[in-house]
């Protein structure tokens, strides 16, 4: 199993997709890392970010839950205008959606990158007024 992750722009539709290969988050060190990684992909972009992400090889066990939640709003937060998932196991989904509802993030994981980015394109023309959670993503 090798950690790792991908940061791809899609000029077509001016959005980011984040993938994960093997990231595996079993606790708070493992969460750092992530973060870590993450930031510095996104922080390449000279503005905040659409971005899509894909949940399959992104794994959240529940020992790192918590912190992940707080860590991944706080990343959205400042590299993201808006985020949308897609895939995943049922517990990182779980922990999506529970930090989100905790920290005021967007809650929103689609079946496919194409649902998903219809879902982002919708709330792009829409202001940021209807996305699925409510709020809009950080």
């Amino acid at each position: 199993m090798a950690w790792r992750m991908s940061f791809d722009y899609d000029e077509v539709h001016d959005v980011v997709t984040a993938n994960f290969e093997d990231c595996i988050l079993n606790n708070s060190l493992d969460v750092a890392r992530w973060r870590t990684e993450v930031e510095g992909h996104l922080s390449r972009y000279p503005s905040k970010v659409d971005l899509l992400i894909n949940l399959d090889g992104l794994v959240v066990k529940y020992t790192a839950g918590r912190v992940f939640g707080r860590e991944r709003t706080q990343v959205l937060a400042r590299y993201t205008r808006r985020s949308f998932r897609f895939g995943g196991d049922e517990m990182t989904k779980m922990f999506v959606s529970t930090s989100g509802t905790i920290n005021g993030a967007a809650v929103n994981v689609y079946r496919s990158r194409d649902e998903a980015l219809k879902a982002l394109l919708a709330d792009r023309a829409s202001g940021g007024k209807h996305s699925p959670s409510g709020k809009k993503a950080g």
